[in-house]
């Protein structure tokens, strides 16, 4: 079961401890395969489009094709139509599909339903595993929100953290000289960087994404409890978030922020809307994952690359150690691939040193899984400016729980994303919305048969 992220200190220092800008470059992969007896057969994997890591992967086909005779289908999809089909597709046992990347959040519901393997065979196959593949670079504590009961169900490729982009030239211009302290002064912040030219904040408001980014903000409210059910419940099985007097306090303070500050349509808003919103200088602060700061400091894509900082928001007193969400990004198998031998190949292929030190360098990637790539000098030089202070604090104080790690866990995301966007849509009063919101989790909880012994760390 999940354990908290804590990585090697000398590790995180080295990461942390310089700033530079992103520089290009590609070292084809020096990767170990068999002597090509899986020639001629191809494999589809399936990932999302928009996002650079992916797009830097996808054009390393040809060398694997080269390397190992495996041709690639790969396909990439917008964020909520991976999200839709993956699961559909895993339940349905679809041959169509061999390999595939999401968050490791989503490991109970995959085990769960016997959709992914465990790895730990082709991990230890030495007829299948390059000698040089080396498993254990990759740091333990974030490859352990990829395993379960000492099975490994996905290799972490990087850990993710959910931070604030900020435009310093909108700041200055308000007479803003440092970033927000406090949840209070982060929603001061937004109504007074609301223009008519620009909002003031930008997060995921549409119910197919909107958890993302309400799990964060609900974080400065809720008290962390354990790293199996995060802020979602204690280990008797109250639902924190439905809890007064936090259930009001948060639900108030999102509804406010989405309603007075927030782009128009936000009840629609996709993470790529707030992206493409930030890049063309039509809003402020913006609270997302850390995976789209190469597009934001890419001047042929963003008309704010030289005006944009990073923060992480300091945690408050009612959850002073574990506010800041982490997200460690996997690779999966589909475990009703007739193709599975192949695909382990591309799986580790994907995740060699020599491929996530590319990434890296290509500047595709911030936050690379293992440790010899986060120490590299190299490596190190290519992160951009304010980054690595908001990554030091992240990772101090993480919360990995996006979604609890129990079966139940994605059946939740319903009446959780209906009452979130009841915040953002209506006038009904925060504590009715809120109210039934726990009704909603309440009821799959007792369907589920809950109280249930809680899961041992």
């Amino acid at each position: 079961m999940l354990r908290k992220l804590k990585l090697k200190k000398t590790a995180v220092v080295s990461i942390l401890s310089v700033s530079g800008l992103f520089i290009s470059g590609f070292v084809a992969p020096a990767f170990a395969a068999p002597a090509k007896p899986y020639n001629g057969t191809t494999i589809t994997l399936q990932t999302y489009s928009g996002v650079p890591e992916f797009d830097y992967f996808k054009s390393l086909m040809p060398a694997f094709t080269k390397k190992t005779g495996i041709k690639v289908n790969y396909l990439q999809l917008p964020v909520a139509t991976i999200d839709q089909k993956i699961p559909l597709q895993l339940k349905a046992k679809d041959t169509g599909l061999d390999v595939f990347f999401t968050g490791s959040e989503k490991i109970s519901a995959f085990v769960g339903s016997g959709g992914v393997p465990d790895l730990n065979p082709y991990i230890k196959n030495k007829s299948k595993t390059a000698a040089n593949y080396n498993f254990k670079d990759i740091a333990p504590a974030v490859e352990a929100a990829c395993q379960m009961g000492g099975k490994t169900y996905c290799i972490a490729v990087h850990t993710g953290g959910a931070l604030l982009y900020y435009n310093t030239k909108m700041f200055k211009e308000a007479g803003l000289t440092r970033p927000p302290q406090t949840p209070e002064e982060l929603l001061t912040y937004a109504k007074k960087l609301t223009t008519p030219d620009h909002a003031g904040f930008c997060v995921r408001g549409d119910k197919s994404q909107g958890l993302y980014d309400a799990f964060q903000i609900w974080n400065w409210f809720i008290p962390y409890n354990n790293p199996i059910t995060g802020t979602y419940f204690d280990k008797n099985w109250n639902f924190l978030i439905g809890t007064e007097p936090q259930a009001s306090n948060f639900g108030t303070y999102y509804r406010d922020l989405l309603q007075n500050t927030a782009p128009k349509g936000i009840a629609t808003y996709l993470v790529t809307n707030c992206l493409q919103d930030f890049q063309q200088g039509r809003v402020a602060m913006w609270h997302d994952d850390s995976g789209s700061i190469p597009d934001v400091l890419d001047p042929a894509k963003s008309k704010v690359s030289s005006d944009t900082a990073f923060w992480s928001m300091p945690c408050p007193a009612i959850n002073p150690k574990n506010c800041a969400l982490v997200q460690p990004f996997g690779i999966w198998m589909n475990n009703a691939s007739k193709k599975k031998d192949a695909a382990w190949q591309l799986i580790q292929f994907l995740t060699t040193v020599e491929t996530q030190r590319g990434a890296a360098m290509a500047g595709k990637v911030l936050t690379p899984s293992r440790l010899s790539v986060l120490s590299d000098p190299k490596a190190k030089a290519v992160l951009p400016k304010t980054f690595p202070e908001a990554l030091t604090y992240i990772l101090g104080h993480p919360n990995t729980a996006l979604l609890p790690f129990i079966p139940e866990g994605v059946p939740l995301i319903k009446p959780i994303a209906d009452g979130l966007s009841d915040l953002i849509t209506t006038n009904t009063p925060v504590a009715e919305i809120m109210a039934t919101m726990k009704a909603g989790v309440d009821n799959i909880m007792k369907q589920a048969g809950y109280p249930k012994p809680f899961p041992k760390g």
